[in-house]
This record gives C-alpha cells, sequence and structure tokens, in this order.
C-alpha cells in the first residue's frame, strides 16, 4: 500500500515537472541578455565605472514590464466586470 502511494506521488511530481518545463520553453529569453549581445557590450565595462548604465538598463526594463503586466492585469479585470 505504501508503496503503492508513493508511486503515485512521484508520477504527479514527475508530471509536474514536465508541464513545467513545457511553461518554461514557451516563455522568451531573459530581456537582460540583449545588453550582453548589443555593440557597446565592449564597452560598459569602462563606462559603467563612472555611471553605472547596465544597472539602470535592467531596473528601467524590470520596471517597464512590471507596469505592462499590471496594465494587461486591469485590462482582463475590466473585460470580465471585476473593476470598474
Amino acid at each position: 500500500m505504501g508503496a503503492f502511494i508513493i508511486g503515485i506521488i512521484n508520477s504527479l511530481i514527475s508530471g509536474l515537472g514536465v508541464v513545467l518545463g513545457v511553461i518554461c520553453s514557451i516563455l522568451p529569453t531573459s530581456p537582460f541578455k540583449l545588453l550582453d549581445n548589443s555593440p557597446i557590450a565592449d564597452l560598459l565595462p569602462g563606462l559603467n565605472y563612472f555611471v553605472p548604465v547596465k544597472e539602470m538598463l535592467d531596473i528601467t526594463s524590470a520596471w517597464l514590464v512590471t507596469i505592462g503586466l499590471y496594465y494587461i492585469y486591469q485590462i482582463v479585470l475590466r473585460w470580465i466586470k471585476a473593476i470598474d
């Protein structure tokens, strides 16, 4: 009986891993990698000595994604009439 329950739990965990793997494969790559492949990537270490450009761009892009998701969430809530 105990081995049967453990087998079911292992199957559920394995299935959850497959589902999460599929979800992660659908998601886009990280937007923070774009700066590493840009033409100014060689100049960034010297520029970052004076002004933290990479960190500022990372924080700005994360902020923009968050605000964008907030507005999309509001639109969906208005469509289902959850808010005014």
